[in-house]
């Protein structure tokens, strides 16, 4: 039986790189764990695991909290070109990007594999109108920050059955 893989937050380092036009994020975090054994998913398939086989109560919370709460316009949440209604702009074998954009602000999500069996997951939040972002964001971030981790050491438990 493979021993639960842990995931651990840490900032993001400053080499992240971002897409060409995304402007400086006032808010960022990365999340990363790593695995006993070789994982064979993709980083989209991580972020499917993560996100779309969350439990059904978690998964309805997140969607209320990104389209009512942060008002992110998400798409169709079965659209095989988005991930819980995310839009997937880049995906291969060691990245994905996943965008949603609010009239508050702009939201990435990055999935990166990095060396041996560790996978990242990297939250970049650039405000719109901060005046009305920051206040929200104070109140929603807490949360993120318990649930990202959370959702990767369950999607590696999927894993390791």
């Amino acid at each position: 039986m493979a021993v639960a893989a842990r995931a651990d937050a840490h900032r993001v380092p400053i080499d992240e790189p971002l897409p060409d036009g995304m402007p400086d994020c006032d808010y960022s975090d990365a999340f990363e764990i790593s695995l006993p054994d070789a994982d064979p998913r993709t980083p989209e398939e991580w972020a499917r695991d993560a996100l779309e086989n969350s439990p059904a109560a978690l998964r309805r919370f997140i969607v209320v909290a990104h389209r009512y709460v942060l008002g992110l316009r998400l798409g169709p949440l079965g659209d095989p070109g988005r991930v819980l209604g995310w839009e997937v702009v880049e995906s291969d074998d060691d990245l994905v990007r996943l965008t949603a954009t609010s009239p508050l602000a702009t939201a990435m999500l990055v999935g990166r594999r990095l060396e041996g069996s560790r996978m990242r997951l990297t939250t970049f939040l650039c405000y719109r109108r901060p005046a009305l972002a920051r206040p929200i964001w104070a109140a929603v971030g807490p949360a993120h920050r318990r649930i990202a981790p959370y959702l990767l050491n369950r999607a590696a438990r999927r894993h390791s059955r």
